[in-house]
């Protein structure tokens, strides 16, 4: 039996573009907030967009390799979209973007290699964190203080520990001096203190939800994902791990959506 090819699928970014549009929705079905589908489809254009500008306009320019037109097409005709979803949004929301657009354009520079934000010791994980926390979160900054900061750490929580099995693999290929996570506290404490960041993650579930299945089904998809990064390994395939890492979101989401249709 063949097996499915499925490099050229994550190579695409669609998956992780399907993964923020999914991280998204399921922080506003928590809020019982419903985003406005031209908003969706921002994020999804916006967020493939932007992971496409990462993994293949960057390279292609530094490199000075050829672009493909198809996929130049493809580009723009995604952030038309993105912007066309935008066109009758507010001012707040269009900042919003474009907040997360420069720090987008910042995190990675085609102007010579390694430059760019993610080439700040430390600093990688973090920048990934609050890009998708801060798309995550936008649209309920109506609700009290108190309870939108515990909202927003919980969204910091999810994308630190989403973000720890890529880490390790990337072990592999970043430079010493990137000082990632998993580079200054090794495998094992990386995992131990992604343990840690569940089980604060877990307590925040009760305490940001609604309703009490929306954060039982949260805590059953964070133990999922415990135990993907108990599993994972640097030696392993990355877009194995990143199909897997990938689609704890749209799990996320899809459990939500039958719990509150079923329960």
């Amino acid at each position: 039996m063949k097996h499915i090819n499925l490099r050229p699928y994550i190579e695409s970014s669609i998956h992780v573009a399907l993964s923020l549009w999914a991280f998204c929705n399921v922080f506003a079905m928590q809020q019982g907030v419903v985003v406005a589908v031209s908003v969706q489809c921002a994020i999804f254009c916006f967020g493939w967009v932007a992971y496409q500008y990462f993994h293949f306009v960057v390279p292609a320019l530094v490199k000075k390799q050829r672009i493909n037109l198809l996929q130049v097409i493809t580009l723009f005709c995604a952030t038309a979209i993105g912007i066309f979803g935008l066109a009758t949004q507010t001012t707040a929301v269009w900042l919003t973007f474009v907040f997360v657009g420069m720090i987008t354009a910042l995190y990675t520079l085609p102007f010579g290699a390694q430059m760019g934000l993610r080439y700040i010791p430390r600093l990688k994980i973090f920048i990934v964190a609050l890009c998708w926390s801060t798309l995550a979160t936008f649209g309920l900054y109506n609700a009290a203080s108190v309870h939108f900061v515990l909202i927003a750490s919980k969204a910091i929580l999810w994308i630190l520990v989403l973000i720890v099995p890529l880490e390790i693999h990337d072990l592999n290929s970043d430079a010493p001096l990137l000082k990632t996570l998993p580079q200054v506290l090794g495998v094992k404490r990386v995992k131990l203190l992604s343990y840690i960041l569940i089980l604060m993650a877990i307590v925040l579930a009760f305490m940001t939800t609604t309703k009490n299945i929306l954060a039982w089904i949260e805590i059953v998809v964070l133990v999922v994902l415990g135990i993907l990064i108990f599993k994972v390994k640097r030696d392993r395939s990355k877009h194995l791990t990143s199909l897997y890492v990938e689609a704890i979101p749209v799990l996320w989401l899809g459990l939500s959506y039958l719990g509150l249709t079923y329960c």
